[in-house]
């Protein structure tokens, strides 16, 4: 079958990846979040670590200027060159148990063209359905946004985030956390580690911190404090950035968890509702 060349043609389009959950790299992640390696087969997996799993093991000859595999390889040709990874929405089904083959379907849902205020954007939504012995675990939507490389410099003032919360964590990530999460999701995207290309191209001041990483930590703190989550909805807000300290926040109301993250001047970088 012959790969779609428009990348309007690529909604519906399907793929299928097997991968087997290993624990050493689950003990590796534990490591990373500075915590003593215990996972072992037979364990639950912890909330969205799925992401450590089904990469894109695509040749460094056919990855594009920012570290990820070029357009049109496993992300439709979409005419823009910069990516993020904007939010989405996780529903989990059932536990994924360390040391098991797991499967994922991965659909492109939507493609849509907009016009904002820094221009031109493309919407990408992605539905992956993660199972293991036939059985969903993991549904979700994963939403990326591709724009024009910024003119100026890319960050702006975020809007503040809450005043008040149950609970928190501090975090302060340095450069060898960043490292190793994206060694540990074979991310190869420059803007977690290559402070020139960020300062330069994409015109932060320095190495950003993943999304999904930030995503990770606030069902970390859920979970930590006896939230049993079944659907979580994520959106990033403004980045946070290598050395700089930020926080982790939850509050609890019946069975709804506001989640957020907040950079060390109290501005809002990433929100999220749980239930």
């Amino acid at each position: 079958m012959s790969e779609p060349t428009d990348w309007r043609d690529w909604i519906g389009r399907t793929r299928i990846d097997t991968d087997r959950v290993d624990a050493g790299v689950c003990r590796k992640m534990e490591a990373t979040l500075g915590r003593p390696p215990s996972l072992a087969d037979g364990d639950p997996l912890p909330p969205a670590w799925h992401w450590l799993l089904f990469h894109d093991a695509v040749p460094g000859g056919d990855l594009g200027p920012d570290g990820h595999p070029r357009l049109g390889i496993v992300m439709p040709p979409v005419p823009l060159p910069r990516r993020m990874w904007a939010g989405g929405h996780l529903e989990f089904v059932a536990p994924l148990v360390i040391g098991e083959q797991v499967d994922r379907t991965s659909t492109f849902t939507s493609i849509e063209e907009k016009r904002g205020r820094s221009g031109t954007l493309v919407f990408v939504t992605v539905e992956h359905r993660v199972a293991q012995r036939g059985q969903d675990c993991v549904v979700e939507r994963q939403d990326v946004v591709y724009r024009e490389m910024p003119t100026a410099a890319a960050v702006v003032e975020p809007e503040p985030a809450p005043a008040t919360s149950d609970a928190s964590a501090a975090w302060q990530l340095d450069t060898t956390a960043l490292f190793r999460y994206s060694a540990l999701t074979f991310n190869g995207h420059r803007i977690h580690y290559d402070a020139d290309y960020c300062r330069q191209v994409e015109g932060y001041p320095d190495p950003v911190v993943h999304g999904p990483l930030i995503a990770t930590l606030l069902l970390d703190l859920a979970a930590r404090h006896g939230r049993r989550l079944h659907r979580f909805d994520y959106r990033a807000r403004s980045p946070l950035f290598v050395g700089h300290p930020f926080t982790t926040h939850l509050r609890a109301t019946g069975d709804t968890t506001d989640l957020w993250a907040a950079g060390a001047g109290g501005g809002l970088a990433m929100s999220a509702r749980a239930e």
